[in-house]
């Protein structure tokens, strides 16, 4: 059994975000049971459909499950959508930029997958971590 230390730090200088100075810091120990392994993917679809990449198959782990996610991109306009393909609609859960890093926890009864905006073969780095079996 593995454990993830997770860190958030938020910080901004007086009058940027708000009218003082702010500075969060949030840790947290996940201890993982399973994960998948860090996976890098090429992104091709440009919409929601059944050939899109699985990032997580619902049920596959008990839950909670966290789902760290990279746009390798460098381009802040090369968008990667990450969406539920259980819930009708396909609804959209993480919109990320080139660049940007997400963590989000799941409820592990959701199939993830993941679509771009165009056709160029976005690379995307994740990996699951399942806390239970």
């Amino acid at each position: 059994m593995a454990t993830v230390a997770m860190v958030l730090s938020l910080t901004s200088a007086a009058a940027d975000l708000t009218s003082h100075a702010l500075a969060l810091n949030v840790s947290e120990d996940i201890t993982a049971a399973h994960t998948s392994g860090i996976a890098k993917i090429k992104i091709g679809q440009t919409a929601a459909n059944s050939s899109t990449e699985i990032l997580y198959t619902a049920s596959e782990y008990t839950g909670p499950v966290y789902l760290y996610l990279l746009n390798t991109e460098t381009t802040a306009g090369n968008n990667i959508y990450i969406y539920d393909d259980t819930s009708t609609g396909s609804p959209v859960i993480a919109k990320l930029g080139g660049g940007n890093v997400g963590l989000i926890p799941l409820a592990g009864d959701k199939t993830i997958r993941a679509y771009c905006d165009t056709t160029a073969d976005f690379v995307l780095e994740y990996m699951v971590f399942g806390t239970q079996a």
